[in-house]
């Protein structure tokens, strides 16, 4: 099996190698599409929405011309939208643009808000007696050790955007562990005792954290098929 990944920025050029080394350890890296064999994958980075539509087409003629990829993975943020919103929107462009994968299908996995908002369900970083006001502010707003983060809205009197609220709440929570944390330098998040605390979350709380578990179940499916 060949999957070609299409995902949005900085974080997931970094995380994305890291989870799959982990969760689908069969899939063996390459450099360049043309250069996929067996159970190979391929990661480039749209480097944000919407250039990450300009990949797609792209990416789409790429894949038609090799003919060796089984899966296209398109990974996206939401922000503000729900995740049929963006899916919808995904499969309005590839229509208008008369887009075709022939014999390799895609996979839209919508990240609801952010992958930071996954990051968030590692009920280990979640800090209940709050050192600071800062802490307190962002745990007081939405415990989101006990509450799907994928649910969490901004609070009304911000002017950031939720997925910079959903960014600052988990640099917070890393910060009172001594963790510090980036889009540039995300690797902590993509350890295997994080990947594991992930896992938990999604098996104890089967109701939350739908898109990622959507993610990890397609790893899953890799791994069976390979």
């Amino acid at each position: 099996m060949n999957v070609y990944f299409l995902v949005e920025g900085k974080t997931e050029r970094k995380i994305y190698p890291q989870w799959i080394n982990y969760l689908a350890p069969e899939l063996q890296r390459v450099k360049t599409p043309s250069d996929v064999n067996k159970n190979n994958y391929f990661l480039i980075s749209g480097n944000g929405y919407p250039s990450i539509l300009d990949f797609l087409v792209d990416s789409v003629e790429d894949i038609n011309n090799l003919a060796c990829f089984d899966y296209l993975v398109l990974a996206i943020d939401t922000d503000d939208q729900s995740a049929n919103e963006k899916v919808a929107e995904i499969e309005l462009f590839i229509k208008e643009n008369n887009i075709h994968l022939g014999q390799c299908q895609l996979k839209i996995i919508p990240q609801t808000v952010c992958m930071e908002t996954w990051f968030l369900a590692n009920r280990k970083i979640y800090t209940r007696v709050p050192p600071n006001a800062e802490c307190a502010f962002y745990s007081q707003h939405y415990d989101v050790s006990k509450h799907d983060p994928e649910l969490m809205k901004k609070p009304e009197n911000r002017i950031e955007t939720t997925a910079n609220f959903h960014h600052n709440y988990l640099k917070m929570m890393l910060k009172i562990k001594n963790i510090s944390y980036s889009k540039a330098n995300p690797a902590e998040v993509g350890q295997l005792h994080y990947i594991d605390e992930l896992k938990k979350r999604l098996k104890s709380d089967p109701e939350s954290l739908r898109t990622m578990n959507h993610l990890f179940g397609f790893f899953e499916h890799v791994q069976q098929n390979i």
